[in-house]
């Protein structure tokens, strides 16, 4: 049943986004062609090189508005609005609901992000030689990361790229609840939802800073005390402090995701 609201959530999120995507690279392959005919262009190729190029910023800019606006919308008239009467007489129990909507959060915020790489890649083409700069990216990779480190260097990038995505699955778990929480009240809900999320952010901010404050130094000495001096580079810290974030971050994620499949379950309120 997971996998058929993973599917019903990816066609929705494929209706809103099969025009965006391919406009973005589109728009991205005509200004390639604009600023690198600039120099001998008219007034006119001048103004078009212009205008091209605004509305390429305008539609890379609403496809990461239009993103965060989709997600907002897929939780919170999916679950909290009219169509969540439909989805809560589901087989399903609200964990499921919830992952659904965060995985295709996560895809969408993801697959945006490399449409905006590939488009701006596209546009400086012309000016920048790829190859060379793959070529320089590659040699300051070897220099760095070759060798011995090559192993540690890859497993550092995995680690990294996975708390990224847990980065971005916190975030709008954040949302959620906070969401959740403001459809606890009759009245303005949407109102008690962005105070809800001013809130959490308040709190988890007082506690990160409170954490870092006490145990910053700890782990600094003891990283020292461990690995500097050692070690050619000292990959294990680089390690230790990858997972202590990624282990940070996994905590957060799982208390608001049991928080807000706790509400979903317990205190739903769709009136």
């Amino acid at each position: 049943m997971f996998g058929k609201l993973l599917k019903y959530d990816f066609r929705s999120m494929l209706k809103q986004f099969a025009f965006i995507w391919p406009a973005a690279l589109a728009l991205a392959v005509i200004n390639r062609f604009t600023l690198s005919s600039l120099e001998s262009a008219s007034a006119t190729g001048e103004t078009v090189a212009a205008v091209a190029m605004m509305v390429f910023v305008s539609i890379m800019i609403a496809m990461f508005v239009i993103t965060l606006i989709f997600v907002i919308q897929r939780f919170y008239k999916g679950l909290l609005g009219d169509e969540g009467y439909l989805m809560h007489t589901l087989p399903v129990r609200p964990w499921a609901l919830i992952g659904s909507k965060l995985v295709c959060a996560v895809v969408l915020t993801v697959v945006s992000t490399l449409v905006a790489v590939a488009a701006i890649l596209i546009i400086v083409s012309p000016v920048i030689d790829l190859g060379e700069f793959f070529h320089v990216i590659r040699w300051l990779w070897d220099a760095v990361c070759g060798g011995k480190n090559a192993a540690n260097a890859f497993l550092a990038c995995v680690e990294l790229l996975l708390l990224i995505l847990l980065g971005m699955a916190e975030g709008y778990l954040m949302l959620y609840l906070a969401m959740a929480i403001g459809h606890l009240f009759n009245k303005g809900r949407a109102a008690m939802s962005v105070a809800a999320y001013i809130g959490i952010h308040v709190v988890v901010s007082v506690l990160l800073s409170f954490t870092s404050n006490v145990f910053g130094d700890m782990l600094y000495n003891f990283f020292d005390n461990l690995f500097w001096g050692k070690h050619d580079y000292p990959w294990q810290a680089v390690h230790m402090s990858l997972w202590i974030s990624i282990l940070v971050v996994a905590v957060g994620s799982a208390v608001y995701f049991l928080l807000t499949e706790y509400i979903l379950r317990n205190k739903l309120n769709l009136e």
